[in-house]
């Protein structure tokens, strides 16, 4: 089942672009990954202890700091730019709160509609059973690492991971 995951989590769905993202980040958008990054982060923590991933302010703290620690200063993202995006790669569902229905298009700028709108998230059951065995999320953490950032960036990734899970 492992296989599946890294494999997914190889071949995310990110733009790419010279103009618009670093080398440290292998020219790639590296907005998903954190966000995968974070959630690893939280769940090693005890943070998030069943499959629902809320938009809360833990994850976002949690985002900026990688945000934070591997793109240049003064560039600025938000956390509602990944988090209804990733649905497209198979594996991460959005649950809309009650009255509302979420839509790939919708494309949420800001933390505020995004909570507005989306309850949260839950990811494949089969991927939450990996992501909460340390063996197996530290796995798959090293495969967005590897895949997504610079030979020179990974150590800052892992390090900021150790700042995250206290």
């Amino acid at each position: 089942m492992i296989i599946k995951y890294a494999k997914l989590f190889s071949r995310l769905r990110t733009d790419k672009g010279r103009d618009r993202y670093p080398a440290s980040t292998l020219y790639w958008a590296p907005h998903k990954p954190f966000l995968l990054l974070s959630v690893m982060d939280l769940i090693a923590e005890g943070q998030i202890t069943k499959n629902f991933i809320e938009p809360s302010y833990e994850l976002v703290d949690t985002f900026n700091g990688y945000w934070s620690a591997v793109m240049p200063v003064g560039s600025k993202t938000s956390m509602a730019y990944p988090f209804p995006r990733l649905q497209t790669d198979g594996f991460w569902h959005l649950i809309p709160k009650p009255g509302y229905e979420i839509k790939y298009t919708d494309g949420f700028r800001s933390m505020i509609r995004l909570r507005e709108i989306c309850a949260g998230a839950r990811v494949d059951e089969e991927l939450f059973a990996l992501l909460v065995r340390p063996e197996t999320r530290e796995q798959l953490r090293m495969v967005l690492i590897g895949t997504y950032f610079a030979p020179e960036i990974r150590p800052v990734l892992i390090k900021q991971c150790m700042v995250n899970v206290v």
